[in-house]
């Protein structure tokens, strides 16, 4: 399978970041230069022990020791404050950029997934997003920083510093490590392509192992209904194998990789022996300068090997930055207006002129559906499931664009407004309604954050929702669990009713909104709305056919067609799908 990828992500999604704190960069950069020449320094202490204390003819003991008390000496200079105190400063700038940056992308990519449409909610699992956000992909490009910011500038500038030294010692010398320096390099780039491969197909494996986990534990209710512990411990293990056995080849080639390298760099140092003995037995050198190379070829393994963990460590962040960047460059299918938005009309009349829909094309919901609807009126939308009918509020709400078709609200075609304000104008009670983990009252007010407590207390009261939550610990301020666990399905839809009649809009929609209440609830949740909802706009998504009754107007949905259009008497008094429905209910009743 191809996995997909975005050209160029890395200099349009996190270059831009970078140049918000260029001077800190730059301060970051050369502060780590001098880091990494202060390593070459140490590296060469080797030959002014040699030259100027050990073999300096003609100097007393006196002397020599004074030579090495200033050795001495500069050598921790340049130790503790040039190379630890300057590197420290310049990975603490550099880490602070880093954050800002990984913040930065961090808020981007969820404001971007935030407003893509449901669509691409579907086709992405909420545990492949949530590893994009938290797990392999951010962290792998993290680790890039992070290992970048504190070795490779310094790296580099400690071997072109050893290379210039030597030069000015002996050029062959200088060459065999030059030469051995480059062909490192070289190695490293023959094994960044095949790096960015390995890295790619473990993260796709993640993700997917990933959302099928997330599955799994949000399910667990469903794993306990049905006895399924064990069949779900089974399929856990077959995908944590996956994911060990994706690990163990990325880790196993990664290390072949690593051991190239090193490999490589035995038979270097053996080059460099024989090199050195030679120079020093035919007179062009002396044991200091011997020191000192061999001292620094070992010193510069370290450097070296930070340049080809950076190589490694980039094929990681380059897919993790390109698998981000596809997310990011994913359009939505209901984009807000390019230009100005349109104000949103008060109490205006709802129109869908000839609208086709499909979820999945070829397999359409709605076949060329017209309909006006007055304000103020209240209409329900009934029909077998599966017939179209929540798919009609879904269009309201634009959380989808119909295929061909449009749906106006005031005269205007939906796609002139801005989709927050759009969607603030309905009062919305889904069927399952979602409750998250937080207070009562951030629950209650998600659609009017600045709701005071009292507005918040009455529209619960409505709701019929005060006297479950006045007895709860802390009323207000307690806490629910994840997903509303620690409510009653009732107890959830109470809580969404409230949040619709807080926010006070000029329409509200119904998917269901009662189908979990006992009763007497539902009896005083309808009495209500009944007092409530007067002068506005309300469509009711029904199966209970006996709680529309009472509705100016009822939409009878068949195989994505207006099949039936009139109220509750008239429908029910004349043959047709209505009136076998309220047959069958009343059967089963």
């Amino acid at each position: 399978m191809t996995v997909p990828s975005s050209p160029n992500a890395f200099r349009r999604y996190i270059w831009p970041l970078f140049l918000r704190d260029r001077w800190l960069l730059v301060g970051a950069l050369v502060l780590n230069g001098i880091h990494g020449a202060a390593i070459a320094l140490q590296n060469l202490v080797p030959k002014w022990l040699f030259a100027e204390v050990l073999e300096k003819p003609d100097l007393t003991t006196a002397q020599r020791w004074t030579r090495l008390g200033w050795l001495v000496a500069g050598f921790l200079v340049v130790s503790l404050i040039a190379r630890m105190a300057v590197w420290h400063a310049g990975y603490r700038m550099f880490t602070w950029v880093r954050e800002r940056v990984v913040f930065a992308l961090r808020g981007q990519f969820f404001r971007h997934v935030n407003h893509l449409c449901l669509r691409f909610h579907g086709e992405h699992p909420s545990g492949e997003l949530f590893s994009y956000l938290f797990g392999t992909p951010l962290n792998n490009v993290m680790q890039f920083f992070q290992h970048t910011s504190m070795s490779v500038p310094g790296a580099i500038i400690t071997v072109i510093t050893t290379l210039v030294m030597f030069f000015r010692w002996d050029w062959l010398v200088a060459t065999v490590l030059m030469v051995t320096s480059f062909a490192s390099v070289a190695l490293m780039i023959r094994a960044r392509e095949k790096m960015q491969a390995i890295n790619r197909e473990f993260q796709s494996a993640e993700g997917d192992v990933s959302g099928r986990v997330a599955d799994l534990l949000r399910g667990n209710k469903a794993v306990k209904l049905y006895a399924m512990e064990e069949q779900v411990a089974e399929d856990f293990d077959r995908q944590a194998l996956v994911i060990s056995r994706k690990s163990y080849e990325r880790d196993v080639l990664s290390h072949i990789e690593y051991m190239k390298q090193e490999t490589f760099g035995y038979f270097c140092y053996a080059a460099l022996l024989a090199a050195c003995t030679w120079r020093y037995l035919g007179g062009h050198i002396d044991l200091g300068t011997v020191a000192a190379c061999l001292a620094s070829f070992i010193g510069l393994n370290w450097p070296i090997q930070v340049v080809f963990q950076a190589f490694s460590l980039w094929g990681g962040a380059e897919a993790s930055i390109n698998r981000i960047g596809v997310v990011l460059d994913t359009p939505s299918t209901t984009p807000d207006p390019a230009g100005d938005a349109v104000p949103i009309p008060p109490a205006a009349e709802i129109v869908f002129e000839k609208v086709n829909f499909a979820y999945t094309p070829g397999q359409p919901v709605l076949r060329d559906v017209s309909l006006t609807i007055p304000r103020g009126q209240r209409i329900a939308l009934v029909g077998p499931s599966g017939a179209g009918k929540s798919t009609f509020a879904q269009l309201l709400l634009r959380l989808y664009d119909p295929q061909t078709g449009t749906v106006r609200l005031g005269g205007v075609d939906l796609r002139r407004f801005e989709s927050s304000d759009l969607r603030k104008q309905f009062g919305i009670v889904p069927q399952d309604p979602f409750i998250f983990r937080t207070t009562m009252r951030d629950n209650v007010r998600v659609s009017r954050p600045e709701a005071s407590d009292a507005a918040i207390r009455h529209a619960c009261e409505l709701a019929n929702a005060w006297e479950f939550i006045a007895r709860l610990p802390g009323g207000l301020d307690a806490r629910v669990g994840e997903g509303g666990s620690s409510l009653s399905g009732g107890q959830r839809q109470r809580l969404s009713i409230a949040r619709a009649l807080l926010a006070e809009p000029q329409c509200f929609i119904f998917d269901e909104a009662t189908s979990a209440l006992d009763t007497l609830s539902e009896q005083l949740i309808q009495e209500a709305l009944e007092k409530n909802l007067g002068g506005r706009t309300v469509i009711f998504i029904a199966h209970r056919l006996a709680t529309v009754r009472n509705c100016d107007r009822l939409l009878v949905i068949a195989d994505g067609r207006i099949a039936q259009d009139g109220s509750y008497a008239e429908l029910v008094a004349q043959p047709g799908l209505f009136q076998e429905l309220v047959h069958g209910q009343s059967l089963r009743e």
